[in-house]
């Protein structure tokens, strides 16, 4: 990976921090923590930005296909959050709440898979 590549990937991770940070916030303020919806809808937005990207930058934009990486382990490693993810179910085992874990794992990789179908199928219509 080139050093230009490297820059790349480190300012799109800053920027994908960013968005997260403030993501989270507006959206815990909107949709309060009963479970964590913010985290959820910053993971679903994530995983169909990832399929859009990838069908856009691979098949329409093949010139930008080097740039990947920037926008999926720069912008969207650092925007989705599976480690938060992991520890707020972890948080919900350890306090007895078996069934908001299970509801919250459930949502969220059934609605991320289907994001991503979506941004895949997005980026297809648009080729």
């Amino acid at each position: 990976m080139s050093l230009k590549l490297i820059l790349l990937v480190m300012a799109a991770g800053a920027a994908g921090t960013l968005c997260r940070a403030v993501s989270i916030r507006f959206l815990t303020a909107v949709c309060g923590d009963t479970l964590p919806f913010a985290t959820m809808a910053v993971n679903i937005l994530g995983s169909f930005l990832a399929g859009l990207a990838y069908v856009l930058l691979r098949q329409k934009y093949e010139s930008l296909t080097p740039y990947l990486p920037v926008v999926m382990l720069g912008f969207l490693g650092a925007f989705t959050t599976f480690s938060t993810f992991a520890l707020e179910n972890a948080h919900f085992i350890a306090a007895g709440s078996c069934g908001r874990a299970a509801l919250n794992i459930l949502l969220q990789n059934f609605l991320g898979i289907a994001a991503a179908l979506g941004g895949l199928c997005c980026g297809k219509a648009l080729l």
